[in-house]
């Protein structure tokens, strides 16, 4: 059988020689391009892998980056979170001190908690930690913020009803006597019985005796519209003024009046003048409150000035 086979021709091209030829067989020429077709196989395979290595690690650093960001958004809302819980907080407390104050039923943690859930359950911690943790504090923010949206929507509701009772009481508190009606005055007769200066017989003196100089201004102590600005043998010129269907307050002996009837009048409006008008021995306000129509101890209805009446 013949056996093809290949030749390989050298020559020095600094020699004019015959080249010089050498044969080599036909199976080691297949083996030798055999070889370089793996190599170029494998070479190419190499490529292909860095190529896919490179964008790899290109996408894995994208990844990296955002998931950085996405950190940093979480742990902003986790902050925001916390803050609006903070406030929820106050609010809340504020609103219990308030409803103590007005005399309200306090709002029990159970009915603030309606809607919210409770704590997770051991399925939902095993099923929670297969998750990215990202993803598992990012779904906790989302149900905190449903849970704050729930609270703002209850705290509106129920601030309403505190409003609503704190005006109440204030329009009570408005037309309830409980300031003095004149400054730096001196009692000189208390409410209760007492000989009469004048008439020298004990009877019922049904105010205060509220001491000082001519001209000192008097002062309206609670809102209302005045029911009368006359003059008597007894009182001199007077006052009265209606405050609501409880209070009644009455002013004697001053000097003048600085109000007609049917005007009205708001806590600390000018009333009239401190005088010695009437059956008086001397300058002084003549002071009753009466209640429901009769007349009561005008100091029950005198607040400190500790104390804040608006």
């Amino acid at each position: 059988m013949r056996r093809n086979n290949w030749s390989l021709i050298a020559s020095d091209p600094c020699e004019s020689g015959n080249p010089k030829m050498m044969g080599v067989p036909g199976v080691v020429v297949l083996f030798l391009a055999a070889l370089a077709l793996v190599g170029l196989a494998g070479f190419a395979r190499l490529v292909y892998v860095s190529s896919n290595y490179a964008l790899a690690a290109h996408d894995t650093a994208d990844a990296r980056r955002e998931n950085g960001k996405l950190k940093l958004r979480i742990a902003s809302i986790e902050r925001f979170v916390k803050q609006e819980a903070d406030v929820m907080a106050g609010l809340i407390a504020y609103e219990d001190n308030a409803r103590l104050k007005y005399g309200l039923e306090a709002i029990s943690a159970d009915v603030r908690k309606a809607g919210v859930g409770g704590l997770p359950s051991n399925d939902d911690i095993l099923f929670a930690s297969m998750f990215d943790p990202l993803l598992v504090k990012a779904e906790s923010l989302r149900m905190q913020a449903l849970s704050l949206n729930y609270q703002a929507e209850l705290q509106e509701s129920t601030f309403s009803e505190v409003s609503k009772c704190a005006e109440k009481m204030r329009g009570a508190w408005d037309k309830r006597p409980s300031t003095w009606p004149i400054n730096g005055a001196r009692i000189t007769s208390t409410f209760g019985y007492r000989d009469h200066p004048i008439l020298g017989r004990v009877l019922l003196h049904e105010g205060l005796d509220l001491a000082n100089t001519v001209w000192t201004p008097i002062y309206a102590p609670a809102d209302g519209k005045v029911e009368e600005s006359s003059f008597g043998p007894y009182f001199g010129n007077v006052v009265k003024i209606e405050h609501d269907s409880v209070y009644t307050t009455v002013y004697g002996h001053m000097q003048k009046a600085a109000v007609i009837k049917g005007q009205f009048v708001k806590r600390g409006d000018l009333v009239g003048y401190v005088g010695t008008t009437g059956r008086s021995t001397g300058p002084h306000l003549h002071y009753e409150v009466h209640k429901y129509g009769k007349p009561v101890d005008p100091m029950g209805f005198i607040v400190t000035t500790d104390q804040t009446v608006d």
